[in-house]
């Protein structure tokens, strides 16, 4: 069991098992990031050029540009997205936790130890479930209904299991 999945099972109830967990983003976070990752690298490869720096000096400006990128995209955008998203949270990263009786939303804020409850609804509850695969250059995409409310939208990587999340509710 991972740091996040160990995190994640406090909020179990007693005899509550979990049946899928998925470590994610909100919804257009994905592409954000992409794009503030290109345009940084490129970024932090033309600082060391430009300034006529010797190698160390080099490696250590392409950390800090990287760096400095990735936290701009993160406080900039993807806070923006997470307070817009249905529920709003803290952080672009968050967990989708499936259990045998509930759907639980946590937030997996930047740096902090412990992922946050955002929401909980028992399986019943959830309708309209969507699931676009992951492409080459897509992630996967999950949506679905809570109590016939806005729906919740997320990307996950190609390597988490958001088909078996999808099942559950087939």
């Amino acid at each position: 069991m991972g740091r996040n999945e160990s995190a994640a099972s406090a909020y179990l109830e007693p005899g509550e098992r979990t049946v899928v967990q998925l470590d994610g983003v909100v919804s257009g976070y994905t592409r954000w990031s992409g794009v503030g990752g290109l345009m940084g690298i490129l970024l932090a490869l033309a600082v060391p050029r430009a300034l006529d720096l010797n190698f160390v000096l080099g490696v250590l400006s392409i950390v800090v540009v990287v760096t400095a990128v990735f936290l701009l995209v993160y406080y900039y955008v993807g806070r923006r997205l997470a307070a817009r998203s249905t529920p709003p949270s803290q952080s672009p990263y968050v967990t989708v936790m499936l259990t045998d009786r509930r759907v639980l939303l946590l937030d997996r804020d930047l740096g902090a130890d412990d992922p946050t409850l955002v929401e909980q609804t028992a399986n019943e509850n959830v309708s309209s479930v969507r699931h676009n695969r992951a492409g080459p250059l897509v992630p996967h995409r999950l949506e679905y209904v809570v109590d016939g409310g806005e729906p919740r939208k997320f990307e996950f990587p190609r390597s988490q299991p958001v088909a078996g999340f999808v099942a559950h509710f087939e």
